[in-house]
């Protein structure tokens, strides 16, 4: 009870790399040495965040298009959800405007989940 990740070994999520980075944030405020949060951050960015080849998906999001939405359950019991398509999804205002700041479609954002040692062999 109580944990929001299955972990058996073969994983870590984002909350775990994101505690790392403010341990490391913490010690090197009070010791003055930053050099553990530059290899927290190394850690999260070799791992967690994916690079612009690993979302080659990204270029072809159009942010006008129609979404896919599932109702969520208060119980088990109720899933799977049906899914409903062609939901209209509104626009996305800052869609245009990072892809002029940035030149990349690509998210610097986390996985939640990832598979450390390739054990379910997802790459």
């Amino acid at each position: 009870k109580g944990w929001n990740a299955p972990d058996y070994g073969h994983e870590s999520t984002s909350e775990a790399v994101s505690y790392y980075a403010w341990l490391e944030a913490m010690n090197g405020y009070l010791n003055k040495d930053w050099s553990g949060l530059t290899k927290a951050w190394d850690v999260a960015k070799k791992y967690f965040i994916p690079s612009q080849s690993q979302q080659r998906a990204m270029s072809t999001y159009k942010p006008s298009s129609p979404g896919g939405y599932c109702d969520e359950y208060p119980s088990p019991s109720n899933y799977p959800a049906q899914q409903q398509s062609n939901i209209a999804a509104g626009a996305h205002p800052l869609h245009d405007e990072l892809y002029k700041a940035y030149n990349t479609y690509a998210m610097y954002g986390m996985h939640w989940l990832v598979d450390v040692d390739n054990w379910y062999g997802f790459g």
